[in-house]
């Protein structure tokens, strides 16, 4: 198997497996929805929102660290899985308990109080989990990580229609999520003592490592903590300035737009652990690997942007109901952030693979503090049609920062070479959307199907897709 089968690979396995994965995601998430009510949903979101701006503050970067030291040097993996545990197991109990002790002087009703608890029991599990898919990531073995994606969303799924059929309530729900959780930790404990033979993990405290890990893993924790914190603040600050029906309203959008997420996380998840080796082998392979990674993202991003533009209200209404009709411009406006996130990912990639994770830092905190001062002046006049737009207009911020520090460092390649492949495909995505606007009366699911295939006409037509492209596609295909 060659290098760039083998990559395909990865990105295969982990792209059907999120493909599945969000499937039946979606399928639950829909019910949920629905069932829960705007209110109800908010009040979970917010749950969610909160307790994932606490997750990144259980890891701090360690889990990445330990994925490129690893990728680098297979026989550091033991060294780092028993000391990166007893790390995280002492950022959790300090992260749970300073939380609770917060909440609990917040006056939220004791049946919110449950929601969070639950899933800040949840978090735990989760943040664990994240230990061996730095493993697996390493390694470069993500078929694991496929299996327990889908094996997360089955859970999931039988557990709702489970409580749904027996009515239950939000404290109820909740407790799903821990439990699941829960069993895919277990999941990874199996796949790390069987399949990669590792002991039984044990904590280590070698506190100089501690020391050392620590200060480098805060380099690209650091890019966690803000990213994170301004994706979920939206939530939090809806929840304490407007009410939790704006929050339902606001993350039945979002709930689209993490979905479609999961193509840049596909795509790092696989490329990372190649660029770190690349990097230091030096070689135009790095270069060739980061432009086609830009190129695939641009092919990607551009029609999702155009097509839900064009068709979020029909696809709110069908996925949840009339009741959510007011989050479609929430939608609208949400998407083309998730673009612009597909269209930098190579380089915050690169970045990383290049020591420049302290750059990332400083983009990354900006654009949480750009975000939540325009959320502070904004949302309580706007609300979540404020909130939507701050995203966007914080990820614009970032990829001009971005590509602007990739200039000067001498790291945006050929950029006349990036420019003539984005006009092509504005191009191809121009002619889906008259597609859509002349054709917008026919059945949803048929206006999809046939504006793709349009798109990849056009894609051909206009030479975004040449024939290097079409040579990769045969080497991956064998």
């Amino acid at each position: 198997m060659n290098a760039i089968q083998k990559l395909a690979k990865n990105i295969g396995s982990l792209f059907v497996s999120q493909i599945l994965g969000y499937f039946i995601a979606f399928i639950y998430s829909i019910y949920l929805i629905r069932y829960l009510g705007v209110e109800n949903f908010g009040v979970l979101s917010f749950a969610l929102a909160l307790t994932s701006i606490l997750t990144v503050f259980c890891d701090l970067g360690l889990t990445t660290l330990m994925t490129r030291e690893v990728a680098k040097d297979k026989s550091l993996t033991s060294k780092y899985l028993k000391n990166t545990i007893s790390i995280k197991l002492l950022l959790s109990i300090v992260v749970v308990i300073f939380t609770v002790v917060i909440i609990n002087n917040l006056g939220y009703p004791q049946s919110e109080l449950y929601v969070i608890y639950f899933l800040l029991l949840s978090l735990i599990f989760t943040t664990f989990c994240g230990v061996f898919f730095s493993i697996f990531q390493a390694y470069e073995k993500l078929e694991y990580q496929s299996i327990a994606n889908v094996l997360n969303s089955i859970l999931m799924f039988i557990g709702v229609v489970i409580l749904i059929n027996y009515n239950s309530g939000l404290i109820w729900i909740s407790a799903l999520y821990a439990l699941v959780n829960g069993l895919i930790l277990l999941y990874y404990l199996y796949i790390s003592t069987s399949k990669f033979k590792f002991p039984f993990p044990k904590m280590e405290f070698d506190f100089e490592f501690w020391k050392t890990s620590i200060v480098i893993a805060l380099q690209f924790g650091l890019i966690g903590v803000f990213s994170t914190i301004y994706i979920w603040i939206d939530s939090v600050m809806l929840s304490f300035m407007v009410n939790n029906e704006a929050v339902g309203l606001y993350n039945a959008a979002y709930r689209i737009i993490t979905v479609l997420l999961f193509v840049p996380f596909v795509m790092n998840a696989a490329i990372f652990p190649v660029m770190s080796k690349m990097y230091d082998s030096g070689g135009d392979s790095l270069n060739k690997l980061v432009e086609k990674y830009l190129k695939v993202m641009i092919i990607v991003g551009i029609p999702i942007g155009i097509g839900v533009t064009f068709l979020a209200k029909d696809i709110i209404i069908l996925l949840f109901g009339n009741a959510y009709a007011d989050s479609a411009i929430a939608l609208q406006i949400l998407v083309w952030a998730t673009v612009i996130t597909f269209i930098y990912s190579s380089y915050v990639s690169l970045f990383i693979s290049a020591d420049k994770q302290m750059t990332l830092n400083k983009i990354a905190f900006l654009g949480m503090i750009i975000n939540i001062i325009l959320n502070l002046i904004l949302i309580p006049k706007f609300s979540f049609i404020a909130a939507s737009f701050n995203t966007v207009l914080t990820e614009l911020s970032m990829i001009i920062l971005v590509f602007i520090t990739a200039s000067s460092s001498n790291m945006l390649l050929n950029k006349k070479q990036i420019l003539n492949d984005f006009a092509r495909v504005i191009i191809s995505g121009l002619i889906m959307a008259i597609f859509l606007l002349f054709f917008n009366y026919m059945e949803l699911f048929l206006l999809i199907f046939l504006a793709v295939i349009v798109y990849i006409v056009s894609l051909f037509i206009t030479r975004a897709i040449d024939e290097e492209d079409i040579n990769i596609i045969k080497q991956i295909r064998g």
